[in-house]
């Protein structure tokens, strides 16, 4: 009993399910119906989904960017023509100029040879007497050579009294007399060498072996 009373509910919702199907489906066509073939004519807008309308911009945007390239394209090939500018070579042809050249082999002047062997200073002589008696005297001189050549030496003694001196003498040099003068020559003297010269007098009697000066050339001389 119970098997019978299922079995019946059962085929009572399949066709209550049927008739609802129906239903549905006899609304629908009513309404299909009732927009008329106007509404079945129309297009149907499909709205294109937001990353296909980035896509679409960003293309966009793309296309219009070589504009943007090509303009900087002319600046650079401008700068690259001006900075191979050919003025740097003839700069470079102006420094090997010939006048310079020739002006060197005019430097090594023979000229300042010849003024070196005359310092001013280079002789220094030194005058003394040696021993005197009633008509007569010696004496001496020594000269040094301070200079950087050889050098021949002059030496003048004068003296304050007497005007007939004669020499009876002398060594290591040429010595002559002239009234109150005497007059040492000899030579040449090495540079940094040095010589003693001296010689004898003859004097009247009443004059003075004393010297009241020297003088020698290229030096000084001084009488002790």
């Amino acid at each position: 009993m119970p098997k019978h009373s299922a079995r019946q509910f059962t085929t009572a919702r399949l066709i209550l399910g049927f008739a609802a199907a129906v239903l549905v489906a006899l609304v629908g066509w009513v309404a299909v119906r009732a927009g008329g073939p106007a509404a079945a004519d129309e297009p149907v807008i499909v709205q294109p989904p937001a990353r296909q309308a980035v896509e679409s911009a960003v293309a966009a945007s793309v296309t219009s960017a070589p504009n943007v390239a090509a303009s900087p394209s002319p600046s650079p090939s401008a700068s690259l023509s001006r900075s191979p500018s050919p003025s740097p070579s003839p700069s470079r042809k102006k420094s090997p100029s010939p006048s310079k050249s020739s002006k060197v082999p005019a430097s090594p002047s023979p000229s300042p040879s010849p003024a070196a062997p005359s310092p001013a200073g280079s002789l220094q002589v030194t005058y003394a007497t040696g021993s005197a008696w009633r008509d007569g005297f010696t004496a001496g001189v020594r000269v040094v050579n301070n200079g950087s050549v050889a050098r021949d030496f002059t030496v003048t003694i004068s003296y304050a009294s007497g005007t007939d001196l004669r020499i009876r003498g002398d060594w290591n040099a040429s010595v002559s007399a002239d009234g109150n003068r005497v007059t040492v020559r000899g030579g040449p003297l090495a540079p940094g060498a040095s010589v003693t010269a001296g010689f004898q007098v003859t004097k009247g009697d009443d004059d003075s072996a004393k010297a009241s000066g020297c003088t020698v050339v290229g030096g000084t001389c001084t009488v002790s």
